[in-house]
């Protein structure tokens, strides 16, 4: 690594729609319609964090948030050590990681209230 420039395995959500198209439920928990879509990427990891900015900024309502609270707390858990093994350069525990991430994702869709 450079002074300034550092190297770093990277994680992406492959399929964006396809995830988008899995978790429905919290794709429109994380970004509600509106007049103007966010921008950016919306993969898992963003996905992640937009629910626990959610939550934590009580954007949801109460019954939801106390729901969902446990769920996200356990995905931002994933999420980050997933990001921790990426910046450690260890493609085999990010890979390990991913499935955490993807499988807490799963559990907390089962909770998330219909849209």
């Amino acid at each position: 690594m450079g002074k300034f420039l550092q190297i770093r395995v990277i994680a992406q959500t492959y399929d964006p729609v396809a995830a988008e198209e899995r978790f429905a439920k919290l794709y429109a928990l994380a970004w509600p319609a509106a007049a103007t879509p966010p921008a950016g990427p919306r993969g898992l990891l963003e996905l992640t964090q937009a629910l626990d900015d959610a939550v934590r900024l009580g954007d949801l309502p109460g019954p939801e948030r106390k729901a969902l609270l446990p769920g996200v707390e356990r995905a931002m858990v994933c999420k980050n050590a997933l990001e921790g093994a990426l910046a450690d350069r260890d493609a085999h525990t990010a890979d390990k990681r991913s499935y955490e991430l993807e499988d807490a994702l799963a559990e907390l869709e089962k909770l998330a209230p219909k849209g």
